[in-house]
């Protein structure tokens, strides 16, 4: 019986066409009879599927400055904008929306996009010592008469304490400027202990660094443009993402799966949305698809790519060194033998005992 164009090979397809090829060795052959054969299906099932799914939601916005908000594309109803076909596969794609009307652009608190320094409050500058310590004393001891306080120590007899310079020699104090003793303070405070200050020049007040002494800066909230743009923004994102179904679990021997990729004649079918099924497919294979069509939440599309190859395996009991596996090809059905497991057993278990007897042998030589 040849196999029906409209559907997949039956038992007595599969079985004719290895008596045909069983024929071949001469002699017909027939596998018709209860028990002459052993059937069972193991059809190829190679499944893709690509959905898309989306959320949608709406934000009041608020951005700095005038922005231009042309380039967006408008809605009315968020939940009636159409977006297109969905993404690549295993991408996000991301679409900003503006609802109509919503654009507006408000003048800022601020109204000239000028805001008091947070630093100086407003003052332009900041307090400042007016006075450092000394570099060279540093404060420690700045006059040898009164120690900076203005007050001399008491004089030990036999004079003045401080010691006078040779002829010519620079000397190494001056007059203190507080208990007016000559040669006894530090030659850089004069006895003060500390120095006017390099920064505020002894005024007490620096610029303020943050406004360059002008008491404002910049408007954060509207970038200093004195408007702040403020619309409701809508947003749309599509995940695509894919997912593969493949049967049987355990794949069939590797020179099966080789054939059936080059000369199988494979059943392909591609689904959107909820098309059904194609009525040829395997029972088996139908049964394990339906849990992954069944629509995820937020799913807006869906593809489903598959591919389906019937397979059967056969084996002879008259025949027990091979199994037969069957399959629709291009010019019908295709028959592939293989070793058996209790031929590969044996011709393991020769080898084996050949390569025994090769050691021993060996081992008598030497």
């Amino acid at each position: 019986m040849a196999e029906s164009p409209s559907g997949p090979p039956s038992d007595d397809d599969m079985l004719q066409a290895l008596a045909r090829h069983l024929s071949r060795d001469g002699g017909a052959v027939r596998l018709d009879s209860p028990g002459s054969a052993d059937l069972s299906w193991h059809s190829i099932l190679d499944c893709r599927i690509r959905r898309t799914t989306e959320t949608r939601s709406e934000t009041p916005r608020t951005e700095k400055g005038r922005k231009d908000l042309t380039a967006l594309p408008t809605y009315t109803h968020i939940a009636g904008y159409r977006p297109g076909p969905p993404g690549d596969h295993g991408t996000t794609r991301r679409i900003e929306l503006v609802r109509e009307g919503s654009v507006h652009h408000r003048t800022c608190e601020c109204g000239n996009g000028e805001w008091a320094c947070g630093r100086c409050e407003g003052r332009g500058s900041l307090p400042c010592d007016p006075t450092t310590a000394c570099p060279d004393c540093r404060g420690l001891e700045p006059c040898a008469e009164c120690g900076g306080t203005g007050t001399p120590r008491p004089r030990p007899k036999g004079g003045d304490r401080a010691g006078k310079p040779a002829s010519g020699a620079v000397p190494r104090r001056v007059r203190c400027a507080k208990c007016r003793r000559p040669e006894a303070a530090c030659r850089t405070c004069a006895g003060r202990g500390r120095t006017e200050c390099s920064q505020c020049k002894g005024t007490g007040l620096v610029d303020c660094p943050k406004c360059g002494a002008g008491g404002t800066v910049a408007h954060d909230a509207c970038a200093g443009s004195g408007v702040v743009t403020t619309w409701m923004g809508g947003l749309i994102e599509q995940r695509s993402r894919g997912e593969v179904v493949r049967r049987p679990r355990r794949r069939p021997p590797f020179r099966v799966r080789l054939r059936t990729a080059r000369s199988g004649h494979w059943r392909k079918a591609e689904l959107t949305g909820d098309d059904a099924l194609p009525g040829d497919l395997d029972a088996t294979h139908a049964e394990a698809l339906e849990p992954h069509l069944a629509p995820r939440a937020g799913e807006v599309h869906r593809t489903v790519v598959l591919r389906h190859l019937p397979l059967a395996r056969i084996t002879v009991p008259t025949d027990p060194d091979r199994v037969f596996y069957a399959f629709p090809g291009s010019a019908g059905i295709e028959v592939l033998p293989l070793p058996s497991r209790r031929r590969v057993a044996r011709v393991v278990a020769i080898a084996a005992a050949v390569l025994v007897v090769a050691v021993l042998l060996l081992r008598l030589l030497v």
